[in-house]
């Protein structure tokens, strides 16, 4: 019954997402927040899990906020999207909190180069299930609720997050 309700609320939460607004101020609040103040981490308006969602750039200049957890993803001026968990089989992909590091793919995208092993990925063949769908996954036990210097330490423990998560 309780996987029912969560399951209930998850598809409210999901139409309640879909009209979320979010601006180049929204992005630049949300980055001082987190980077300037050192504010604890907020959770993903999607699944609401503590520690995976933030405010993300990539060069040049991409600005959206996504969380790695369930793979919610939402450039500014853009609608929200659902990004497909990805990983490459090869030797080289890493773990992350002793779980498959998830790259997370476009829904637009069919190929990714994989950045370990420089190889042209087809995001098909490398689907894996989202952490969020999955209840065994490790990420799961990410406790909830701590402080920003929790989650900062949780994630300086795996080698490859080691300097590259902020939260």
């Amino acid at each position: 019954m309780e996987a029912v309700r969560t399951s209930m609320r998850r598809a409210s939460r999901k139409s309640q997402v879909r009209v979320l607004t979010y601006s180049r101020e929204n992005w630049d609040l949300e980055t001082y927040e987190v980077f300037g103040e050192g504010r604890d981490p907020s959770p993903c308006p999607l699944c609401e899990r503590i520690g995976f969602y933030g405010p993300r750039m990539e060069d040049p200049g991409r600005r959206y906020r996504q969380c790695r957890f369930c793979g919610f993803t939402q450039d500014i001026d853009q609608e929200p999207e659902h990004y497909e968990p990805a990983a490459h089989d090869c030797a080289d992909w890493p773990e992350v909190a002793r779980a498959p590091y998830i790259w997370w793919a476009s829904p637009s995208v069919s190929t990714f180069r994989c950045p370990f092993c420089q190889q042209r990925a087809v995001v098909s063949q490398c689907l894996m299930a989202r952490p969020i769908d999955q209840h065994d996954h490790n990420w799961w036990k990410v406790p909830q609720g701590r402080k920003r210097s929790y989650y900062l330490r949780f994630w300086e423990n795996w080698e490859f997050t080691k300097g590259r998560m902020f939260l």
